[in-house]
């Protein structure tokens, strides 16, 4: 009985190395738009600087608002959130 369990265990193990891997929710450098920051100002991908309020949040220049959420990445007004990195934020 134990030999079976142990040859289960082994096919087990050896089918799920073979099952296709999820991708990364991390964001590619290369296809990411840029969001810079420029001492207390950020610039947008299209060039516009804008000024962060208190809460981090901005307005963009249509009147939409882009809040900053708890992990400190920024969050569109579409829904996607745009990740920090160590010249402002990376957004998808």
């Amino acid at each position: 009985m134990s030999k079976h369990l142990i040859f289960a265990i082994a096919c087990g193990l050896a089918l799920s190395a073979c099952a296709p891997q999820r991708p990364s929710p991390v964001v590619d450098a290369s296809s990411a738009k840029q969001i810079t920051r420029n001492g207390a100002t950020l610039t947008l991908p299209d060039g516009t600087t804008v000024t962060p309020d208190a809460s981090g949040g901005f307005a963009l220049p249509n009147g939409a608002y882009v809040s900053r959420d708890a992990g400190g990445g920024l969050l569109l007004p579409n829904g996607v959130r745009c990740v920090p990195n160590a010249t402002g934020y990376a957004c998808p």
